[in-house]
C-alpha cells in the first residue's frame, strides 16, 4: 500500500517525525526543569567557535520550518533568517550543548510568532561579553505576559508549555551571562538577547 501512495506516504513520514521531535523536545524540556528545581543543572564546558553553532542553530531551524510550510497549507510564506556576525571566530568557554539549546529555543519561538519577513540573528562581541540577539517582525510579545517572560509555563502560543525561556534564562545566568526579551520600538515584533562572557581568539 506504501508503494502505491509515495506522496501519502512521505507525507505521513514528515508528519511523524516532527511530532516525534515535539515529544521529544517536551520530555527534555520536562526533565531539565526538574533538574534546575533540584539544583542538578550540570554544565560540562570547552572551548568554542560561537558563530559555528549558531549557524547549525539556524540552518537547523530552516529545515524544519521547510517541513512545516510544506505540509500546512496555513502557512503561506515562510521568514527569511539571516546572521550577522564578525568575520573572526568568536571562542567562548562554555556548554556547547546547552548554549545551542537557548538558540534553538530562541529561533523557535521568533519562527512561531512570524509568519512571514526576515529574523534576524546577530552576534556583537565587546570587552567583557558576547551579545547574541533574535530579532523578528512578529506578533510581538503580549503585555499580558511581558512581567513573566522568562517563569514557567508562559506562553501564548499552542505549539508549547511555555518552558523554553524559563529553561534558557537559566541556562544563561549559570554561565554568568543575562537573558532579556521586548518589543521592537516603533516597529512591529520582539527581540530576544542574551549575553555570555567573552573570550575572543582571533585566528
Amino acid at each position: 500500500m506504501l508503494s502505491m501512495y509515495p506522496d501519502s506516504s512521505q507525507d505521513y513520514l514528515e508528519r511523524l517525525s516532527k511530532n516525534a521531535d515535539r515529544l521529544y523536545t517536551l520530555i527534555s524540556d520536562l526533565l531539565d526543569v526538574t533538574r534546575i528545581e533540584i539544583g542538578m543543572l550540570k554544565l560540562t564546558k570547552d572551548d568554542f567557535n560561537l558563530i559555528d553553532i549558531t549557524r547549525e542553530a539556524v540552518n537547523d531551524i530552516k529545515r524544519r520550518t521547510h517541513l512545516s510550510t510544506k505540509n500546512n497549507a496555513r502557512i503561506k510564506v515562510k521568514p527569511k533568517i539571516k546572521l550577522i556576525h564578525p568575520s573572526h571566530p568568536i571562542i567562548i568557554h562554555a556548554d556547547k550543548h546547552r548554549i545551542t539549546q537557548v538558540l534553538f529555543n530562541l529561533l523557535d519561538n521568533a519562527i512561531k510568532f512570524t509568519n512571514s519577513g526576515i529574523i534576524m540573528v546577530s552576534i556583537k562581541p565587546d570587552k567583557n561579553f558576547v551579545r547574541i540577539s533574535v530579532k523578528d517582525n512578529g506578533k510581538g510579545i503580549d503585555t499580558q505576559i511581558q512581567p513573566k517572560l522568562f517563569e514557567k509555563f508562559t506562553t501564548m502560543s499552542d505549539a508549547g508549555i511555555g518552558l523554553g525561556l524559563f529553561i534558557s534564562k537559566k541556562i544563561i545566568s549559570a554561565h554568568g551571562g543575562s537573558i532579556s526579551g521586548k518589543n521592537n520600538e516603533n516597529a512591529r515584533g520582539a527581540t530576544f538577547s542574551f549575553t555570555l562572557p567573552n573570550s575572543i581568539a582571533k585566528k
